[in-house]
């Protein structure tokens, strides 16, 4: 597994062979595309800030 980020909005996201993941305390998420797990930490960051 290879660290993407190492802190990106609280996340450590990684990715495996086909996937890429992001995991912190409370919630893990994963996706074949970086893209589609950068922009569902933005919303989660977001949508718990507000």
């Amino acid at each position: 597994m290879r660290t993407i980020y190492e802190n990106y909005r609280g996340f450590l996201v990684s990715q495996d062979e086909k996937r890429y993941q992001a995991t912190n305390q409370e919630i893990n998420i994963s996706h074949p595309k970086l893209s589609e797990v950068l922009n569902t930490i933005d919303k989660y960051v977001d949508d718990k800030s507000n």
